[in-house]
């Protein structure tokens, strides 16, 4: 059997709330009068608006149903789900960060508790970052079907900007064009080599990264904002897309008059037919006839405009069996790529009421696991008093952890951001970009080139750093990244805001690059993982405005005791770690548990029945959790203090709200 059958999209679902809104009557809303054609500009006539008891979860949840409802693959064989979504709004004046949307999901569509659970932040390209890393999962072996969802909640970002714009230059303004909608698909491998992910490249140019912003007002009123540099984003970003698109042609042999279709980010009909015009200068080919474009009823639905777009021209007829597709990709960053794509019977099955089944691969080419190791070690710890700023404690952590690099920092490929509380809680671009930007990590190379760097977050609490681990040794094994890099860091968001209200976060950040091991005798040996979203209850956390809007904090809100059904998950999923993976606790010569507390540590130890000189306990000296740091902050401890020896064993097992639970097993 071939090894090189494609990835292919086997189901789209898609979830578009009843409510119409048009452009006019948005730019009536108004406090300032606005003097600009922007539909006209746009092309954006109306857009939809969730409904009020609607919120980003639910469009998520909706179009999560429909994808499945036409899917082959019945939800307890979905192996992975990575939720995308920007919009974190889950509830009236709630902008939720724990749990994460991917369990909560997990929970609502019936998942079984072993689906690997993800929450991705990408700005724009996050959907298409998602298909990243279940592509490069499919590949390797590792799953057979995955689903990628995005449930965008953004229409909130109207009443802000309606309230603040203030001419037509203000940066502002894209956000009068945003609309909410939810798409959501699986992902499996196919049955041929002629169908599907035909090829695909996405990367950072980081030098960017700062072109658009969303994060909190600084306004009394309170709300989301979204600042935009549109002149900046499109002279630095049309040029080069076009240019990548082109290359990615070339190198794939596509006949540019057998292109049926191209599907770039669905922001303005006047940027994309900017694009067009940069594409046709390059390439001497007039694609404009073959532009999909949805922007008229839809509006620009952020980080799933292209598969709304997709699924959209199926149901009207106009993407076909058979048809080749070009996605031009691009999100606040900068991230940009270029995906090539030839349809299987998709369109077919998709107009069908209930779907139908893909050909699917009969078997899975496994490709043999490697084994990563930690090259180098950065920290880097607040010094502030108040609110630490998370871009630069990962900038200084990650310089740290550079400095002792023998490799150029070039040889970075994948830079994942794992923190889930960040400063003036920001949402947009993704801290991994900004990051890039700041450290210059290939921060603005030619398509050709072969040293590029993909940067995004991963925001699954503390028990995100592992999952990113476990997303870097499977995107070392298919080929995508030599060298992965991850950073993590959490603050205190109330520090200065609620002092009475902490979650005793010790303010830091840690990173790591990983390489696959010379020897494979060093490096994490195994990882897994377990949700128990039956328990996504137990403890929320969520941040709102308050005082008619002058304040933002955080929120906690626990029902029962919390931190007991954390220990009882914690001590299920060590149990099953360690019996799936056939390892005797007596050979392990160091654990490092969740550090919520002392006695929480010194509770885990006892009913796991191990001794307590064998467990890191960094609470009793930092009297705060390092939460995502956890497990590089006590490596780099230990060596700096001899504790750990060449060849020891260390397990790693974390819990946090979800519930999720997240052991690794690595070798000194």
């Amino acid at each position: 059997m071939s090894t090189n059958y494609k990835t292919i999209i086997e189901s789209i679902g898609t979830y578009l709330p009843a409510k119409e809104v048009t452009t006019e009557d948005i730019l009536k809303g108004c406090v300032h009068k606005i003097h600009v054609p922007l539909e006209r500009l746009t092309g954006i006539r109306s857009r939809r608006r969730a409904g009020e008891s609607e919120f980003a979860i639910d469009l998520a949840e909706k179009a999560s149903r429909d994808c499945l409802n036409r899917s082959a693959f019945r939800p307890d064989q979905i192996e992975i789900i990575v939720s995308t979504n920007i919009s974190r709004w889950d509830g009236p004046n709630q902008v939720f960060f724990e749990p994460p949307t991917s369990v909560r999901l997990k929970r609502r569509l019936g998942l079984p508790a072993s689906t690997l659970a993800i929450d991705l932040s990408n700005a724009c390209a996050g959907m298409w970052t998602g298909v990243f890393l279940i592509e490069s999962l499919i590949r390797t072996g590792a799953v057979r079907c995955g689903m990628v969802v995005s449930g965008e909640y953004i229409t909130h970002l109207i009443d802000t900007a309606q309230k603040e714009v203030r001419d037509y230059l203000d940066s502002q303004l894209a956000s009068l064009t945003l609309g909410d909608a939810g798409a959501a698909v699986t992902l499996a491998r196919g049955g041929s080599e002629r169908v599907g992910l035909i090829d695909f490249d996405l990367y950072t140019l980081s030098k960017f990264s700062q072109f658009c912003i969303a994060k909190p007002t600084a306004q009394t009123h309170g709300g989301a904002s979204m600042h935009t540099d549109s002149i900046r984003v499109t002279e630095s970003v049309l040029p080069h897309a076009a240019k990548h698109a082109g290359y990615l042609l070339g190198k794939n042999q596509w006949a540019l008059e057998e292109i049926q279709h191209v599907i770039p980010h669905q922001t303005s009909e006047l940027t994309m037919k900017a694009g067009m015009r940069e594409i046709r200068r390059l390439l001497e080919h007039d694609f404009s006839d073959r532009l999909i474009n949805n922007l008229r009823h839809r509006g620009n639905t952020s980080s799933n405009a292209h598969f709304i777009a997709l699924h959209d021209a199926i149901q009207e007829l106009r993407i076909n069996t058979g048809d080749s597709v070009v996605f031009c990709i691009s999100g606040s960053g900068q991230s940009t790529g270029t995906a090539l794509y030839v349809m299987d019977d998709l369109p077919d099955r998709m107009r069908k009421p209930s779907g139908g089944e893909a050909q699917i691969g009969d078997d899975q080419s496994f490709i043999l696991p490697i084994q990563l190791e930690i090259e180098s070690i950065g920290i880097s710890r607040s010094i502030s008093e108040g609110e630490a700023n998370t871009v630069e404690l990962i900038t200084a952590g990650a310089e740290d952890c550079l400095s002792r690099l023998t490799s150029p920092r070039t040889d970075i490929d994948v830079f994942i951001a794992a923190c889930t509380y960040r400063s003036e809680f920001l949402m947009e671009p993704a801290i991994a970009a900004l990051g890039a930007g700041m450290l210059q990590l290939n921060d603005a190379r030619e398509p050709e080139d072969v040293g590029k760097t993909l940067a995004f977050d991963i925001t699954n609490g503390e028990v995100g750093f592992l999952k990113a681990v476990h997303l870097a040794s499977e995107l070392v094994r298919a080929g995508k990244a030599r060298k992965v890099m991850i950073a993590s860091s959490e603050v205190e968001n109330n520090i200065e805001r609620r002092p009475d209200h902490l979650l005793g976060l010790h303010s830091m950040a840690s990173a790591i690059v990983l390489r696959e091991s010379d020897t494979g005798e060093h490096g994490f040996l195994a990882s897994g993982f377990m949700d128990f979203p039956e328990y996504d209850h137990l403890r929320s956390i969520y941040a709102g405005w308050h005082e008619n809007g002058q304040r933002i904090y955080l929120t906690q809100e626990d029902q029962g005791d919390v931190l007991a059904s954390f220990l009882d998950c914690l001590l299920v999923g060590t149990r099953e770690f360690l019996a799936r993976n056939a390892i005797d606790l007596q050979t392990i010569d160091w654990i490092v548990p969740s550090q919520y507390s002392s006695e929480f540590i010194e509770d885990f130890t006892a009913k796991l029945g191990i001794d307590s000189d064998r467990v890191i306990n960094l609470v009793e000296q930092l009297n705060e959790n390092p939460s995502s740091s956890l497990f590089p902050l006590a490596l780099y401890e230990g060596r700096r203090m001899g504790r750990f020896k060449k060849g020891e064993l260390i397990l790693i097992t974390m819990v946090c709200s979800g519930v999720q639970v997240g052991c690794a097993l690595y070798r000194v």
